[in-house]
């Protein structure tokens, strides 16, 4: 035990004063004119006897709480250790009185069963209620006292490293969560300036010599020790909040080796002593300084960390918790356009998610802004929404359109502001551009015209709407035709293929082109699609056409790109209508065997669930093959589907052919959105030489950016400020390529970890949680000085005094009906 004031342990020397006056003091026996009956001389010697240990204990309860006061005022400190009881102790301490109270119950109604004389069932029961009282102190002090006890004594033996003063050095690094929830305003304070403030001024509070070193979780940079702490608190100071993230329990592992490497250096400096004498000088400390937002951490946690703190108990962890116990925030956590690229005189749909947390909003109001050719954000459309707290809310805004820039930046956008304002907007990138051509091949033009409408539905004046361009030719002249400048190629009802034919097909698929199957006709001969040449890169082996019956669709992956259109408008019903039989029905299909390496994308609803969509990825390209009709022949009795009839809604077959056509042309696949510290692969122009590009940031900033001879891509690493970003050339200053960066819609979450969460991810006792500068300085004291038992003896105190006051009272009530 160590004493903060042991000085103040020489009013101990005042317990004498009680003992002083007991003998000074010490009242002299009275006379008493009464006959000498020697019943009364006994009784006189009877309330002598009481009257000397009241005394006595009223000296001793005096002593007592002298001795308190000094104690407390000396502050005393036991070591470090777990003093609460465990769950086992509390369980056996609670069965041990409850057996007693029952104990004594029973005991006392077979006592009154006897009918004794009141006097004797009084004193029967009075050496009852001792007996029990004194057998299960005595239980009590064998099964709680006597193993909690040995676990303290196991704890003292093998303690933490401790100071044993307030001078012992300090090596300690403060590992800040610069994470973007940290920028939680309050009181016009963030939750990161508050961090910083507590660093700095508990820096000012270490002693002599100490060491800082200081982290942050928004880059893996190593954690040197400082050689001043005027150095640590300008590095400090420098910390602002960023996108890119890296967990906190990785950074902790960090700060531990970091920790252990430094120490090791100390310990082998010590040459000239006995290896095993050796000792590290410092105290070490790790400081998190943290929202506890669950974002900033692993979601499972990491077992690594755990084992990493169990190993180094000589380091001492404290986490700042700067974070509020009930935050507030809406946010904007997602922004989706309709398509990545959209034609000249085409449409753009664009919707967006909200959320809130904390607070149910009414009417939020949110607003879609684009930028003009100036640079200048116009509002294109605005609405409002009711967002309740933790349910998120689709927003669509209205269509918009006449486009006069090749790149379009946009961005959803919250009215009002909240603590939090980084969510409240969320930036998205489109590119304008004419539609691809692609080609379709078929025996002949009517087969292939249901299709080539899917594809540019729109004619004349609205021409420009069209997504597709498509070119349709005989597939008699496809040994003539260059496949390599369409991106994607489309067989509809082919009869029949030879291997030069096959082998051209697979060579453009090899090549990165995207083949699309469509078996709908009796006349395919199989086994011309059978050929080894063709089973190269084909999903499946046709077998034979189903017969006439009636079948559904069922889609098995829906999240598969493929049915990305069908997934947008799933609000709309667009995956009900077409698995509803009622509606989208077949009456004939080919029944396929999938080759090796071929995802089945939908089936039929036969009893076995035969293939309906297939896809095969060779080389660089993929196959898809369909194996029902895409076509309306003039005989109904001929027609294999009603999908493509004017019956249903047109835009169900619209997007089934944009959907299939744009996933086999991998037109989708080019991203001009991305995420903060993502890297991000940018489309550039082939050329034989090394180019040069510009990047230019949100903030006007332009950095060099350097493509090698012969790539078409180019790679960035190094984005993490969210906006708009254009790669320009530096002779035309035009724009190649744009983009936009999100921050992580995880950070959005403000949901705090527990302290159970932490001690599953930290261990138990292995982390100390302070709110403040003055909670922090007591969780050091308690860690590095000892625990305090200042309450404790300060409840003593009171209560030795209150006993003192009722016995004295007591006693000299008595005294003075005596004395009467």
């Amino acid at each position: 035990m160590t004493f903060l004031n042991s000085a103040l342990l020489l009013g101990l020397g005042f317990l004498a004063v009680p003992v002083i006056l007991h003998f000074l003091l010490k009242q002299k026996p009275k006379k008493l004119l009464f006959p000498a009956l020697r019943l009364l001389q006994q009784k006189q010697q009877r309330s002598v006897r009481k009257l000397r240990f009241r005394h006595f204990a009223l000296m001793l309860l005096r002593i007592l709480a002298l001795g308190a006061v000094v104690l407390t005022l000396a502050r005393p400190s036991v070591p470090p250790a777990n003093y609460n009881l465990t769950f086992s102790e509390v369980l056996t301490l609670g069965l041990l009185v409850v057996a007693g109270i029952v104990g004594y119950t029973i005991l006392l109604r077979k006592l009154s069963e006897k009918k004794l004389p009141p006097f004797q069932h009084r004193q029967q029961q009075s050496r009852l209620r001792n007996l029990l009282t004194v057998g299960s102190l005595v239980a009590i002090l064998l099964f709680v006292g006597w193993p909690y006890q040995r676990r303290l004594s196991a704890e003292f033996k093998q303690p933490r490293q401790t100071a044993t003063s307030h001078s012992l050095p300090v090596a300690g690094i403060m590992l800040f969560d610069n994470s973007l929830s940290m920028s939680y305003l309050e009181a016009g304070e963030t939750s990161l300036q508050r961090a910083q403030e507590i660093a700095r001024v508990h820096l000012q509070t270490l002693p002599t010599e100490s060491r800082m070193a200081v982290g942050e979780s928004g880059n893996d940079r190593p954690m040197p020790f400082q050689t001043t702490i005027s150095a640590a608190q300008r590095r400090i100071e420098s910390i602002e909040t960023s996108a890119a993230q890296i967990p906190l329990d990785d950074r902790l592992r960090e700060a531990i080796k970091s920790h252990d490497e430094d120490r090791r250096r100390i310990l082998s400096s010590q040459e000239s002593v006995d290896e095993a004498s050796r000792k590290d000088r410092f105290v070490r400390r790790i400081y998190l300084l943290t929202d506890l937002s669950k974002s900033a951490w692993r979601p499972a946690g990491s077992s690594l960390l755990l084992a990493d703190l169990q190993k180094e108990q000589g380091i001492n962890l404290y986490l700042i918790d700067v974070g509020r116990t009930h935050p507030r925030n809406q946010a904007i956590t997602a922004v989706t356009p309709s398509s990545e690229r959209v034609p000249p005189g085409g449409e753009l749909l664009v919707s967006a998610t909200a959320l809130s947390q904390g607070d149910d909003l009414p009417a939020q109001g949110v607003e879609l802004l684009m930028e003009n050719r100036q640079g200048e954000l116009l509002k294109q459309g605005q609405t409002t929404a009711r967002l309740d707290s933790g349910f998120p809310a689709e927003i669509q805004f209205p269509a918009i359109g006449g486009f006069s820039q090749r790149w379009l930046h946009g961005e959803s956008r919250l009215t009002g502001t909240d603590p939090l304002t980084f969510d409240n907007t969320r930036y998205f990138t489109v590119q304008v551009t004419d539609p691809p051509q692609v080609l379709v091949l078929a025996p002949e033009k009517s087969v292939a015209q249901t299709w080539i409408t899917a594809l540019a539905p729109h004619e004349r004046i609205q021409a420009a709407l069209n997504k597709f361009a498509p070119h349709f030719e005989s597939v008699s002249r496809l040994p003539e035709l260059s496949l390599n400048v369409f991106p994607v190629v489309t067989l509809i009802n082919v009869t029949r293929l030879n291997d030069a034919a096959w082998s051209q097909l697979g060579r453009y698929v090899e090549q990165g082109g995207g083949l699309i199957i469509i078996a709908g006709s009796t006349e395919i001969q199989a086994e011309s699609y059978q050929r080894a040449t063709a089973q190269q890169f084909l999903p499946g082996l046709l077998d034979a056409w189903h017969p006439i019956g009636e079948f559904g669709f069922a889609v098995t992956n829906r999240r598969h790109p493929l049915f990305s259109i069908y997934r947008r408008l799933e609000n709309y019903g667009s995956f009900s209508m077409f698995e509803n039989e009622n509606q989208v029905s077949v009456s004939r299909f080919w029944k396929v065997t999938p080759a090796e390496g071929t995802t089945v994308l939908a089936t039929y609803t036969d009893q076995d669930r035969s293939p309906a969509i297939l896809e095969r990825r060779h080389g660089q390209g993929r196959t898809i093959l369909f194996t029902t009709a895409v076509n309306l022949p003039e005989n109904p009795n001929e027609r294999w589907t009603n999908l493509p009839s004017p019956l249903l809604d047109a835009w169900l077959f619209l997007s089934f052919a944009e959907q299939m056509t744009d996933y086999a042309a991998r037109l989708g696949e080019e991203q001009y959105q991305f995420v903060s510290g993502q890297t991000i692969p940018l489309a550039v122009p082939r050329q034989s030489g090394e180019r040069t590009f510009l990047l230019k940031h949100p903030d006007l900033r332009q950095t060099k950016l350097t493509a090698p001879a012969g790539d078409t891509r180019l790679t960035i690493n190094d984005v993490a400020v969210p906006g708009h970003y254009s790669l320009l050339d530096p002779t035309t200053r035009e724009t190649v390529t744009a983009f936009s960066v999100n921050p992580p819609s995880e950070e959005s979450d403000l949901t705090r970890l527990t302290v159970e969460d932490l001690n599953d991810r930290l261990g138990a006792d292995r982390f100390q949680i302070a709110q403040s500068l003055e909670e922090l300085k007591d969780r050091i004291n308690a860690a590095d000085l000892g625990q305090e038992i200042f309450p404790l003896l300060l409840v003593l105190v009171i209560v030795f005094f209150c006993g003192e006051h009722l016995v004295a009272n007591r006693f000299y009530d008595q005294s003075h009906d005596s004395a009467v």
